[in-house]
């Protein structure tokens, strides 16, 4: 009788850790401008929210609140819809166009190969206030690659065009991240993301923190700079993403 009441607890307690180390696998695509390559899995949920503060060339804006909905409705494949609301300086408060799309898991890293996913997304002409909604659909795309160098450092890297919904021309989208897991629940970053288009060029580096309380929810902290225009602009910003279900 001893040994069964021993043999169910210890089931018990493998099943508990289990299930808690399960909890802790949540892909979130906040803090930063760099995509990871994991997906929701099959039939979860999960709302990122965040806010900034933005200052360019003495021009300031308010992101309140950047929010996306993402919906795992496949194995490898997650469906995602979002928008953000934002208040300038002259205190106007409008909505920026509606996002929605889908990011596809396509292979799993093996030793130095890297997993690879693609993200498909386009802004609305109709949802959203009238002077920020672009003049046709305007699409992005994305190929993503992630390395897991071992288990505390990983590499992720994107290359993807982006259209404005105004010109013909797309601009081409360069992001390297650089992740370090400090704790199971606490990880920094630093990465570097740039936009380029014959119009001009910008290069952007982002830092940032993400911590985890509890199981299935994320707090962060991110600061942006302008490579070129140190002085003149910079963004600062905190969010939440909760996988909800």
């Amino acid at each position: 009788m001893k040994k069964r009441i021993l043999f169910f607890a210890i089931m018990l307690i493998a099943g508990i850790c289990h299930a808690q180390e399960e909890e802790f696998s949540f892909p979130t695509d906040r803090p930063g401008n760099v995509w990871g390559s994991e997906v929701l899995p099959f039939n979860k949920c999960s709302w990122e929210n965040g806010f900034s503060y933005e200052r360019d060339h003495g021009d300031r804006t308010i992101a309140l609140p950047s929010t996306i909905y993402r919906f795992g409705i496949f194995q490898n494949v997650e469906f995602r819809i979002g928008s953000d609301f934002q208040l300038n300086d002259a205190m106007t408060f409008g909505m920026n166009p509606l996002t929605f799309g889908t990011k596809i898991h396509c292979w799993d890293g093996r030793e130095a190969m890297p997993s690879i996913a693609f993200l498909a997304q386009v802004q609305s002409p109709h949802v959203g206030s009238a002077d920020l909604l672009p003049d046709h659909l305007a699409p992005a795309m994305y190929l993503i690659f992630e390395n897991d160098i071992n288990d505390w450092f990983a590499i992720c890297y994107n290359v993807g065009s982006e259209w404005d919904g105004v010109t013909a021309t797309p601009t081409v989208f360069l992001g390297l991240n650089l992740g370090f897991s400090i704790t199971d629940e606490l990880s920094t970053y630093v990465e570097t993301f740039n936009y380029l288009h014959p119009d001009g060029n910008q290069y952007m580096t982002e830092l940032g923190f993400t911590y985890s309380p509890i199981p299935r929810l994320q707090l962060d902290v991110e600061a942006d700079f302008d490579v070129q225009n140190f002085k003149d602009y910079f963004r600062l910003g905190c969010g939440i993403a909760w996988r909800i279900n």
